[in-house]
């Protein structure tokens, strides 16, 4: 396989999140088929490996690293061959003490230990800046973020990434910073503004405000906190609205695989914009826009269902499963398989902190919607008892 070849088959971004394990399920599903498919794969992410101490990397660098590997892995045939014995030799090798291991487990182990598969999200994410480099975000190790030119703009430390006001710029540059399923994040934008990012959520921001509009991009969730600025307004836009403030808090929902989108306002006021309308929204209300028929409602809510993930709880009142259980797999990183349809839409109601156990979660889950639960791996078989 030719060097362009291998590069079109999956992104460096991506590589790197596998690596620091803040990718998601398909991301990871097509970097293991990428990773098995050349050997020359597998030396590239050995040596990101070795060398990912600063967890920053450009396409330069990588581009560079497939050119050495592209002509240091080249080896005449019958070096190949021997190669290929020695790999299936060890593969031979992992395959029995596999086994092995697998028969202990069976008769030594009653049931799966879940709390060691399945854990509750942590703070994680990604960021990539304007030039396509890549920071992996976490509280291991503070980082400190540069422009284009340079000029440091922001710096990441305790799970928050705070971006300097005092930063000026001619042109607008736009970082992207992604929470993977089972993460959240904080970020505090140049203005003053705190974003709470929930996971599997995208949001593109510039690194400093110049214009008359404070304007971001949200795909996923996301708790504001907006800085007050009557002159300048601050806008977050959606694949199917916008949401106009000038300083208060909300809460937005714009998940791909949601059926709704949902603004929840909990202080201040705020203007939704959706094709021609501009809606004027209350405190404790929230718009509710549905995809299928793009109608647009208001209505009167309990504002801390919708924004108290924030505080590192989960409520629900009188919610259909599987929409609690859209908001759960998120969070925990697992795959909910309904055995009927009947099941999905048992209401439930109650709150859970977001670090309890999973396996405990979902005995009580189980309990509330009178259905049985397993768990196998990460995926999680849900069946109604009738």
């Amino acid at each position: 396989m030719r060097v362009m070849e291998i590069k079109k088959e999956i992104e460096y971004q991506q590589i790197l999140r596998c690596i620091n394990g803040v990718a998601d399920h398909k991301e990871i599903k097509e970097y293991k088929l990428w990773l098995d498919s050349d050997i020359k794969h597998r030396h590239l992410v050995e040596h990101l490996k070795a060398n990912n101490n600063e967890i920053i990397v450009s396409k330069q660098s990588i581009d560079l690293q497939w050119e050495k590997l592209h002509s240091n892995i080249t080896k005449p045939k019958i070096q190949i061959r021997r190669n290929w014995l020695q790999y299936a030799a060890a593969i031979l090798i992992l395959i029995i003490s596999s086994v092995s291991i697998t028969v202990f487990v069976r008769y030594n182990t009653p049931h799966v230990v879940c709390e060691q598969i399945i854990q509750p999200g942590s703070s994680k994410a990604t960021l990539t800046l304007g030039n396509g480099q890549l920071f992996v975000l976490n509280d291991s190790i503070p980082k400190t973020i540069k422009n284009t030119i340079g000029d440091i703009v922001g710096v990441d430390t305790l799970n928050t990434l705070h971006y300097i006001p005092q930063v000026k710029s001619e042109e607008i540059e736009y970082n992207t910073i992604q929470v993977p399923r089972g993460g959240e994040y904080k970020l505090v934008l140049a203005d003053g503004s705190t974003v709470w990012l929930n996971s599997q959520t995208k949001l593109r921001f510039p690194i400093a405000f110049h214009t008359n509009k404070r304007e971001v991009y949200l795909e996923g969730e996301a708790l504001f906190d907006v800085t007050s600025d009557a002159q300048h307004p601050f806008i977050v836009h959606t694949n199917y609205s916008s949401v106009k403030v000038y300083g208060t808090i909300f809460n937005v929902m714009s998940y791909s695989d949601e059926k709704e989108e949902q603004m929840t306002l909990v202080e201040g006021s705020v203007a939704l914009l959706y094709g021609d309308k501009e809606l004027l929204i209350r405190p404790g209300q929230q718009s509710v826009i549905t995809k299928n028929s793009r109608s647009v409602t208001i209505r009167e809510v309990d504002v801390n269902l919708y924004a108290d993930w924030n505080k590192g709880v989960f409520r629900f009142e009188n919610m259909p499963l599987n929409e609690v259980m859209q908001k759960i797999a998120r969070w925990y990183d697992v795959q909910f398989f309904f055995a009927n349809e009947e099941v999905k839409t048992r209401n439930i109601s109650g709150a859970m902190k977001r670090n309890t156990d999973f396996e405990k979660f979902m005995e009580l889950i189980g309990k509330s919607a009178d259905a049985e639960i397993k768990i196998n791996d990460k995926s999680v078989l849900i069946t109604g008892k009738y």
